[in-house]
């Protein structure tokens, strides 16, 4: 017969391993997880200009929560790059419970690797040494004009356009620098 003890054990063994996932996995995919807040969703929106049928990319798109808000919010097309293959399975479940399973795709790839040629609204919330490399990436590959928003850190030698709510805001120029 199996104890309260031992059950009680078992779930806070499982709670542990659950946030030790959460947290820690970072350090086996490249990046953690931290949440965006609601102000700072809000902020990209606006940033990025977001209107119904826009197309906007997340690179490290975690469990969608961006995604699925400017889907559900804005009526954009969203597409996420997540490393990670359980918060890719977790984003589509989740986008499919909140009903933007049609406009939310989540692929399962390393963001440096996704093709940004045709992208022209990006959203990210990357670490300092994804940023560099992001910026590089960006600069080569997204058409003139194209609008990338990045929650907390800056490209290290590009300059935001502008800031709300540690939001950047990056305009690629003509030869792949921000105007």
């Amino acid at each position: 017969m199996v104890t309260w003890n031992v059950v009680v054990a078992w779930g806070l063994f499982a709670l542990a391993a659950g946030w030790g996932y959460l947290f820690l996995s970072g350090l086996v995919w490249g990046a953690g997880w931290a949440p965006t807040r609601k102000k700072q969703l809000e902020a990209a929106a606006s940033l990025l200009q977001l209107k119904k049928g826009d197309s906007v990319v997340d690179l490290g798109s975690g469990f969608g929560g961006a995604l699925i808000f400017f889907a559900g919010r804005y009526g954009v097309l969203g597409t996420g790059v997540e490393v990670d293959p359980l918060r890719c399975y977790l984003a589509r479940m989740k986008a499919g419970r909140q009903g933007v399973s049609e406009r939310v795709s989540i692929r399962r790839g390393n963001l440096l690797d996704a093709d940004l040629r045709d992208s022209s609204k990006v959203f990210c919330f990357l670490t300092p040494l994804l940023m560099r490399k992001l910026q590089e990436k960006a600069g080569r590959e997204m058409p003139e004009g194209g609008r990338v928003v990045s929650v907390e850190h800056r490209f290290p030698d590009w300059k935001p356009v502008e800031s709300l709510e540690n939001v950047h805001l990056y305009v690629i120029g003509r030869r792949g620098d921000p105007d």
